[in-house]
């Protein structure tokens, strides 16, 4: 929350017209406060937010540093920041990897301004908004039995619940807290189940373990 007690809200958005359009939106009310509003990643993650803000609405077309590898990399700060997701990505690949990457809400570029507003109090206040069809996409992902890799094995049980917990989108400190760990204890393991799967990310390891 901001210091009036409205959620603060950043966009990462290069389209322009579409950027001015959730921001006027967003302005217009009294619970949201705009923070910043950023044509491309690396402009938002070079800001020096005096407080990170409570929601970024993030595309994932951008130049440079896509949004899923920014959605990574905020998810790896020290701060609660969530990621609202808004793209006309629409293909399970841009879905699952956003979402393991981060991201706690996904609507498509069709989505009206005031859908947009409404999702970011929904996502703020614990739910995780998703598009007509998209969340029956990810449920219909999770009924479907998927073979583990045989690399799973190999996983102690520790490693095993810490790359539960990054499935879910928890950042390091919250692992750290959730298992009872120093945040140097995580990434270890992080480092050894990386190892193990023959992956160096975190969408690369639930793209691994999840196979779609």
């Amino acid at each position: 929350m901001s210091e009036r007690g409205s959620i603060a809200v950043a966009i990462v958005e290069d389209d322009g017209i579409l950027r001015e359009a959730f921001e006027e939106t967003l302005q217009a009310d009294a619970g949201i406060e705009v923070v910043g509003s950023f044509a491309c990643a690396e402009d938002y993650l070079m800001h020096a937010f005096r407080t990170p803000p409570a929601v970024v609405i993030m595309d994932l077309n951008l130049p440079g540093i896509t949004g899923i590898e920014c959605i990574r990399r905020i998810k790896e700060w020290p701060n609660a920041t969530q990621v609202l997701v808004c793209t006309v990505q629409d293909d399970d690949e841009s879905l699952f990897n956003a979402l393991c990457a981060g991201a706690t809400g996904y609507l498509l570029k069709d989505a009206r301004p005031a859908q947009v507003l409404e999702a970011v109090k929904f996502l703020h206040a614990g739910g995780s908004p998703m598009g007509p069809g998209i969340a029956r996409r990810v449920i219909a992902s999770f009924a479907t039995p998927q073979k583990q890799p045989k690399e799973f094995e190999l996983l102690t049980e520790r490693e095993r619940e810490v790359l539960e917990q990054l499935a879910k989108g928890q950042r390091y400190k919250e692992i750290a807290e959730g298992l009872h760990l120093s945040i140097d204890t995580v990434r270890t393991h992080v480092r050894n189940l990386y190892e193990k799967l023959q992956v160096s990310s975190r969408t690369d390891a639930l793209n691994k373990l999840y196979p779609r």
